[in-house]
């Protein structure tokens, strides 16, 4: 005898669920990533910030034109690596949506499956019932037969 539909969807079910997870994982360390960036892009302004307040300092007590020089070098390398974080920071954001899409498509065909294997479940309940009222009907009759037959 086959087994039944709602057995056969386990293994569906069970795929679907570690598709899921697996997608929620991904997603998971995608944002994780764009809060480390994040966090990087915070430290580095800090850090100009600061830099710039020391350079006013400097530059009101008189600065020698190399060491102007240096500074403005090294300022401009600080902000060219703010711009590479807020675009890493940007096509992450944008990853994330992909992750978060994809995690969202494989939610929702666990939860159709679910659904398919709960309306399996529900017919075969349905026909299980039928069948023991058939078989009790058949019981019944049969009582009444004897009980006829023997008066």
């Amino acid at each position: 005898m086959p087994k039944p539909k709602s057995q056969r969807m386990r293994p569906v079910n069970r795929l679907a669920d570690k598709q899921e997870q697996q997608s929620a994982i991904v997603f998971s360390q995608c944002q994780a990533r764009v809060r480390e960036l994040e966090q990087q892009l915070e430290k580095l302004y800090q850090y100009r910030d600061g830099y710039n307040q020391q350079m006013l300092e400097q530059s009101q007590r008189g600065m020698g034109s190399y060491r102007l020089q240096d500074t403005l070098m090294f300022m401009n390398n600080l902000n060219q690596s703010i711009e590479t974080i807020l675009n890493q920071i940007r096509k992450q954001k944008e990853l994330c949506i992909e992750k978060r899409e994809t995690w969202m498509n494989m939610h929702n065909k666990k939860r159709i499956y679910n659904k398919v294997t709960e309306k399996y479940l529900y017919e075969e309940q349905q026909q299980k019932n039928k069948q023991e009222q058939k078989n009790l009907d058949e019981h019944n009759q049969n009582l009444y037969h004897r009980k006829n037959t023997k008066l």
